[in-house]
């Protein structure tokens, strides 16, 4: 991997620790870009929303903005991925199921983002997380007869629901605010 794609990667890295202002109804534009990605790019791109989404999906949680933006920021204990998995899962904000699933497309996310060689989600190191995630029997079914398949819409369906589940709960929440008023 040529050192300007490393050091863009890390400039990038960097300016996404703080979660941009994502909504949810955006998950639409990363599977079309999914859709039409290598499996590098596929797996980086849906993992990166995801971890953005984790981001505003905790940031909403917070009773003082100001002090949950410190938390993100690029060298913030909230900066990485595996944190804020970690933190969701430990203080109840998300499932177990989500956990080992946000768990695993981390695992996945860090093995294409890490091999500077070619990589799929054929390769045993890849479709034995793959396999894992709890959405594989649906796409076992959505894409039957191709293996490489399944595994990369089991990637897709698994970033794709456990952003749904955090949208759900940050509705659930703001109805329940509402009701309180």
């Amino acid at each position: 991997m040529d050192i300007a794609v490393i050091v863009r990667q890390i400039k990038l890295d960097l300016a996404m620790a703080k979660p941009h202002d994502l909504h949810f109804f955006e998950w639409n534009n990363v599977v079309q870009s999914f859709h039409g990605e290598t499996d590098r790019g596929a797996a980086v791109i849906a993992a990166g929303f995801v971890d953005n989404y984790l981001g505003l999906y905790l940031r909403s949680l917070a009773v003082d903005s100001k002090v949950a933006e410190e938390l993100f920021q690029s060298m913030g204990p909230l900066s990485s991925f595996s944190q804020r998995i970690t933190l969701a899962r430990a203080f109840g904000f998300i499932s177990k199921q989500d956990y080992e699933d946000l768990t695993l497309i981390r695992k996945i996310r860090n093995h294409f983002a890490h091999h500077p060689l070619d990589t799929t989600f054929g390769i045993q190191e890849v479709s034995k997380l793959s396999i894992k995630l709890s959405d594989f029997k649906t796409a076992e079914e959505a894409a039957a007869g191709d293996i490489t398949k399944q595994y990369r819409y089991a990637y897709l369906l698994s970033c794709g629901r456990c952003c749904a589940a955090m949208y759900m709960r940050l509705e659930k929440q703001v109805m329940e605010e509402s009701k309180t008023k």
